[in-house]
């Protein structure tokens, strides 16, 4: 498990004191935090600077990072302390762009504007700057150690096969009401982008490139990671015992339903090919996190 201790007067543990700190403040869905984590992670190591992880449930993802992971790193937990640290540090980046003063994509600590001090960055997207390291962001998502709850699920279901699918549909109008696909989340344009996207990786689109495939006898067997129960019920009685999935009764944003989403992005990232959702984090981060010479293909681009 990994240290929760709310630092009441900051104090740091001891393996990190003597060096400043990255502390990062992950925001929005699980693949959003940890692919912000991955590329601090990597920032962290080149400026020689300890990585602290600010993780808090909330309507995103419900879920302590203690349910899921069995990460050695310093966590906090607690709201009053993440605005004791920000407002401690000597550079503050904030990416989440419907923030008043957020900059998007800001390069975390370029030349120039380098202090010696704590950095703090808030982000629910991969970080940027000289520093990034692609190599170390996918080796550190490759070393995450699942809990054991998720390890149970994970081992429910047969462990090869062909192909995975990852389809991310649900958003638009139908789901604006949920408060992790609310509008809200995004500047305008950037929410009518993910919309748009999201078309693109309809059912429909998976279910015609899996059938050509099929009938190129290019695959037998396929995992299918989705975001609707529709989904699964169309692919069962389309593809019968070819098709398998993770069943569950709930699609939300609790604890549990979380431990399912990292046991999904965990089996998507154990096949040798994937049809991935463009403009979905889950699926660049089972990309990411998935073997050497994993063969991705993206909705809407390459099918």
């Amino acid at each position: 498990m990994p240290d929760t201790t709310p630092p009441r007067a900051l104090a740091a543990p001891p393996h990190i004191l003597s060096r400043p700190r990255l502390y990062i403040d992950v925001q929005h869905g699980l693949c959003n935090r940890l692919r912000a984590m991955a590329s601090a992670a990597g920032i962290a190591a080149r400026t020689d600077r300890a990585l602290v992880v600010l993780w808090r449930p909330d309507p995103h993802c419900e879920a302590r990072i203690g349910d899921l992971l069995r990460y050695p790193g310093p966590v906090i937990e607690e709201d009053d302390a993440a605005e004791l640290l920000r407002a401690r540090s000597a550079r503050v980046y904030n990416y989440m762009e419907i923030e008043p003063g957020a900059r998007f994509e800001e390069p975390i600590l370029a030349e120039g504007d380098a202090p010696d001090g704590d950095v703090y960055v808030r982000s629910a997207y991969p970080l940027t700057g000289p520093h990034r390291d692609f190599e170390e962001e996918r080796r550190f998502l490759r070393a995450l150690v699942a809990a054991d709850p998720v390890r149970d699920l994970v081992a429910l279901v047969r462990p090869r096969y062909d192909i995975a699918a990852h389809i991310r549909m649900a958003s638009g109008p139908g789901f604006e009401h949920l408060p992790h696909e609310s509008p809200d989340n995004w500047p305008a344009h950037r929410h009518r982008e993910l919309v748009e996207w999201r078309r693109k990786s309809h059912a429909d689109h998976f279910i015609a490139r899996l059938d050509a495939l099929i009938a190129e006898r290019a695959i037998r067997t396929i995992f299918v990671a989705a975001d609707m129960a529709e989904t699964y019920t169309r692919l069962a009685e389309r593809y019968g015992e070819r098709v398998s999935w993770l069943e569950r009764d709930l699609y939300d944003r609790s604890p549990r339903q979380i431990q399912y989403a990292l046991a999904d992005l965990i089996l998507l990232a154990r096949a040798p090919r994937l049809l991935a959702s463009t403009w979905s984090s889950f699926s660049e981060v089972a990309a990411r996190m998935g073997r050497a010479g994993m063969r991705v293909e993206r909705s809407g681009i390459d099918f």
